[in-house]
């Protein structure tokens, strides 16, 4: 998955891929390798490739994600690359409506329910386009009315995904 990641208003480019068991991380022109666990709610264990082990604690508010690193916190706003084309949308939704496909893909897994509360920004599902998975995020603060697809389902551009009121 490919995001944008906001700090203080400097941009950062940031990849995730699955390797193994952990994953592989690109900062920038940085790569990293990582095992993250859940080690409760909000906290997790981060090892490194070279055997560097810190906790993470986490929390999500909409698109603003709170991130202790031992005694460093950052506030990051993370953006998924086809937000920002969804950005110039969110006029014509309002206050709700059809969520559609920015771009033909496959549905990877649906990440809300029927009926669940949305705040913008909140992931509602993964969208896996161009051989990258991109999450598709609520363009408006809402009630998830109708799920119009499900996880392995093929959508065309401009289809249907989902209904927020």
């Amino acid at each position: 998955m490919r995001f944008v990641a906001l700090e203080n208003g400097e941009p950062i480019e940031i990849e995730v891929q699955r390797h193994g068991s952990g994953y592989r991380v690109r900062l920038d022109d940085r790569w990293l390798e990582v095992d993250l666990i859940d080690i409760g709610r909000y906290a997790r264990s981060l090892r490194l490739a070279d055997g560097t082990q810190v906790s993470l604690i986490h929390h999500r508010d909409g698109v603003m994600h709170h991130i202790s690193l031992g005694d460093t916190t950052f506030q990051v706003e993370i953006i998924d690359p086809l937000s920002l084309k969804r950005r110039r949308v969110d006029d014509e939704m309002g206050s709700g409506g059809v969520v559609k496909a920015l771009m033909p893909g496959r549905v990877v897994r649906v990440l809300v329910a029927k009926g669940e509360s949305v705040r913008k920004g909140a992931g509602l599902l993964i969208l896996e386009a161009m051989k990258m998975e991109n999450e598709i995020q609520a363009p408006v603060d809402g009630t998830v009315d109708e799920i119009l697809v499900e996880a392995g389902q093929t959508i065309e551009s401009g289809g249907d995904l989902m209904r927020i009121g």
